[in-house]
């Protein structure tokens, strides 16, 4: 279905959008659940129509549900939801079906309401996330480190077909009352001859997990992700781009990036600590989820995952954030939803105003009072030190600076499985890490054909 969507639509811009069209008395907008934050946006609702004068009127589906109604709605042309939230991992598939945004930004009738400073979200979350050649997807903006401007994106090529609202990606968490405990440090101190610290490198951390791992007392190390889903390529795509190779599993020009020597020496490393017994028992099987609920519950020492955690009652422990570990360099999975214009919708240019609202620094900063993943840099420099959740919102903003996201393929979703299938098979044992790279390697390579690539 995605691949089919590229040909229905159109990648013209709509000419001329105008401050003058007529102000509907609703707009619709089609979101997620828990995966994007549905609270903090639903908790701005009223500020909106005190501010906008339009009742904003939320379709809430929960992440399977969503994307088969986004692309349903996209199938049938629908212009019934004006305001659609993207995943990354869609929006090759979708791109031409969204209403192509410089014009808008650069319309200064249009900005009176919202943030037309587009150079304030992070550089590579923005071009990740909304930055896009409709007639080329898989390709790139050339600087993803550059301050955002609307005209070289234009020149360069490119548009913009949305704004970022929610920004994952994969931090490190750990029981800092673990660490920073003095018969724990001394007890490091006389096994390993050196000081015990929070890892900052991937043989700190399984080193760590070996130390805090005492099965007798249900206290493992740390977790993986290892169960077949998009959660299993994320954790090898984070250490696949800290190895050295490319974090985004297929090149521009659809040469495979993941079996390669940086591939195999980062899936061994994950195989190795999936069987050291230094995670819980079922990790492989486990997911984004159901990793935190092990560290919530005090099973495990440290986690990978992409949100704040929180202790449950019954765990007397405190927790600390920081990046994950690296080797030869930092690479952290990450993916941004962002809120796009339907280009079938009747209402586009106050589809806009209200998504360059919602996406506003000020609302951002507001909405961190649900825990939303701000997506714009100023919203970081301004959380204050008193925040609860100051420590892990600077570990956030500086993980996403150097994030890495996924390839740029209309059949994403299916390629990600066939690799978290060699990830599976490699944490299990069943396949040697270069056997189970290769058998992926084979059958991506018959996806990207089977797609048209």
């Amino acid at each position: 279905m995605a691949t089919a969507l590229v040909a229905t639509g159109c990648s013209a811009e709509s000419p001329n959008p105008s401050a003058s069209a007529a102000k509907p008395a609703e707009l619709r907008m089609l979101y997620t659940t828990d995966e994007a934050n549905s609270a903090a946006v639903a908790s701005l609702v009223p500020q909106f129509k005190e501010k906008l004068g339009i009742d904003l009127k939320i379709d809430n589906q929960p992440y399977d549900a969503l994307q088969q109604k986004v692309f349903s709605e996209f199938a049938s042309s629908s212009s019934y939801y004006d305001i659609v939230v993207v995943d990354t991992p869609w929006a090759p598939a979708l791109v031409q079906n969204l209403e192509p945004l410089t014009p808008y930004i650069q319309n200064k009738d249009l900005n009176t309401i919202g943030d037309a400073n587009v150079g304030d979200f992070i550089p590579k979350v923005f071009y990740d996330t909304a930055v896009y050649n409709a007639e080329s997807p898989i390709k790139r903006y050339p600087n993803e480190t550059e301050k955002p401007a609307p005209d070289a994106i234009k020149n360069a090529g490119f548009d913009i077909y949305g704004l970022p609202i929610q920004s994952n990606v994969a931090v490190m968490a750990y029981r800092s009352d673990l660490f920073n405990d003095p018969q724990q440090k001394a007890n490091f101190k006389a096994k390993y001859g050196k000081d015990l610290k929070v890892p900052q490198t991937w043989d700190e951390y399984a080193q760590a997990a070996e130390f805090f791992t005492q099965p007798d007392k249900k206290l493992y190390g740390t977790t993986v992700m290892a169960g077949v889903g998009d959660w299993a390529t994320d954790d090898f795509k984070t250490l696949l781009a800290s190895f050295g190779g490319n974090g985004h599993l297929v090149n521009e020009d659809l040469s495979l990036a993941f079996n390669t020597p940086e591939g195999a020496k980062a899936l061994s490393y994950y195989a190795k600590l999936a069987q050291s017994g230094h995670v819980p028992p079922g990790s492989t099987s486990a997911d984004w989820g159901t990793t935190a609920e092990s560290f919530d519950n005090g099973l495990t020492a440290m986690t990978i995952n992409y949100h704040d955690l929180k202790l449950a009652d019954n765990v007397k422990g405190s927790i600390g954030y920081a990046p994950v570990p690296k080797a030869d360099a930092a690479g952290p999975h990450f993916g941004t939803w962002m809120l796009s214009v339907n280009k079938n919708s009747k209402n586009k240019e106050w589809a806009y105003q209200a998504i360059s609202w919602l996406t506003a620094a000020e609302q951002q900063t507001a909405m961190t009072e649900k825990s939303l993943h701000p997506s714009r840099s100023s919203v970081y420099t301004s959380i204050k030190k008193d925040n609860p959740l100051a420590g892990f919102y600077e570990t956030l903003g500086q993980s996403l600076e150097v994030g890495v996201g996924r390839a740029r393929l209309t059949n994403y979703t299916e390629v990600s499985h066939e690799i978290a299938v060699a990830v599976n098979n490699a944490a299990t044992g069943s396949a040697s890490p270069q056997q189970a790279l290769q058998g992926a390697a084979d059958k991506v390579s018959t996806l990207l054909k089977s797609a048209g690539y």
